[in-house]
Formats: structure tokens, sequence, C-alpha cells
């Protein structure tokens, strides 16, 4: 019988959550990495301390730089 659970399976990884004061103002942030080589590719907001940020909680930012464009994508 195959496995259907490894075909939802991302390889990135998230550190500990540490308070980082960002242009928005001061929210708890995430690292989170490639599990393969480790390169850090964005946060994730674990919790907005201004009432107008909640929306980002849970939410994941990958920088630009890190988003490598392979010939299969269209």
């Amino acid at each position: 019988m195959p496995l259907l659970f490894a075909v939802a399976r991302v390889n990135v990884g998230c550190g500990p959550a540490e308070e980082r004061v960002l242009l928005t103002g001061l929210h708890a942030v995430a690292d989170i990495y490639c599990e393969n080589c480790k390169t850090t590719l964005g946060w994730k907001y674990e919790h907005a301390f201004e009432s107008s940020q909640k929306y980002k909680e849970g939410k994941y930012i990958i920088e630009l730089a890190h988003m490598i464009k392979d010939n299969g994508w269209d």
C-alpha cells in the first residue's frame, strides 16, 4: 500500500519564536528554513502585539531572493 502522506510533506523547518520590531510594529516571529540545506527562507508570524496586525498571525513570509524558478514552472 503506497504512503499517501508523503506527497503532502513540505521540507521547511521552523525555529523558535523571538520578538522583533518590524516595519509594522512588534511581532513574535520564527525563522523558517530549508530542511535540506538549512538556508533561512523567511519567517512565520507567531504573534502580533498590535490589534491591527493580528491578521498576520500564522502566516509565512518567504523572501523573494530565495525563490528560484525551475524549468518546469510556467
